[in-house]
C-alpha cells in the first residue's frame, strides 16, 4: 500500500498542530517581563520590617503584597495561551493591540493615581469615595439613581469589610481625626 507522503496520521476532524502555534510569543514576552517584575517585588516584601502591634492586623507586613504578587504570576501564566479561547485566535488579539490606547486611559490611570497620593491627606475611607464619585463621572456616567447608591455604598461596605470583618488598619489621613 502506497502511504501519501503529505499525510499527517491527523484523523479527518483534527487539525496538525505544533507547540509553537499554542503559545503567543509576544504574550510569552509580556510574561516573561511580568514575572520578572514579580520577582524583583517578591524580593523587596522578603525585607520588610516588622510593624507595630497596633498596626500588625493578625498578618505579617508581607502577607498582603504577596499574595497580590502571586495572584499576578498565576494570571500572567495564563496570558500567552489566551488565544487559544477565543474563536478567531490571535488574530483577534494582534488587531486590539494594533488600535492606539485612548486617551481615557491615561487620565483614568493618572485618577488612581492621584487618589493613592491622596491617602495621606484625606485618608483611605475618604479617598476611596472621592475616587467612587469622580471615576463614574469622568467615564461619562450621569445618573443621579446610579451614582449616589454606589458613591455611598460601595465604600461604606468596603470599609466595613475591611476593618470590621479583616480587623484591616485604614490610614485615617490629616483628616482622618476630625472625620471619626
Amino acid at each position: 500500500m502506497n502511504q501519501d507522503p503529505n499525510d499527517t496520521g491527523v484523523g479527518e476532524g483534527r487539525k496538525k498542530t505544533s507547540v509553537s502555534s499554542l503559545i503567543h510569543w509576544t504574550d510569552f514576552r509580556v510574561t516573561v517581563i511580568i514575572l520578572a517584575i514579580c520577582g524583583a517585588l517578591y524580593t523587596v516584601t522578603t525585607g520588610f520590617e516588622e510593624v507595630a502591634a497596633m498596626l500588625a492586623q493578625n498578618i505579617p507586613p508581607e502577607w498582603f503584597p504577596q499574595l497580590l504578587i502571586w495572584i499576578v504570576v498565576a494570571l500572567s501564566l495564563v496570558l500567552p495561551f489566551e488565544h487559544l479561547f477565543l474563536e478567531k485566535g490571535a488574530a483577534e488579539i494582534d488587531k486590539d493591540r494594533s488600535e492606539k490606547i485612548k486617551p481615557m486611559a491615561m487620565i483614568t490611570a493618572a485618577l488612581l493615581i492621584l487618589a493613592v497620593t491622596s491617602i495621606l491627606l484625606f485618608g483611605t475611607a475618604l479617598a476611596m469615595v472621592l475616587v467612587c464619585i469622580a471615576l463614574p463621572l469622568l467615564w461619562g456616567e450621569r445618573r443621579a439613581k446610579v451614582l449616589v447608591p454606589y458613591f455611598i455604598l460601595f465604600p461604606l461596605a468596603v470599609t466595613l469589610l475591611f476593618t470590621q470583618v479583616l480587623k484591616v488598619y485604614f490610614e485615617p489621613g490629616a483628616f482622618g481625626p476630625a472625620i471619626q
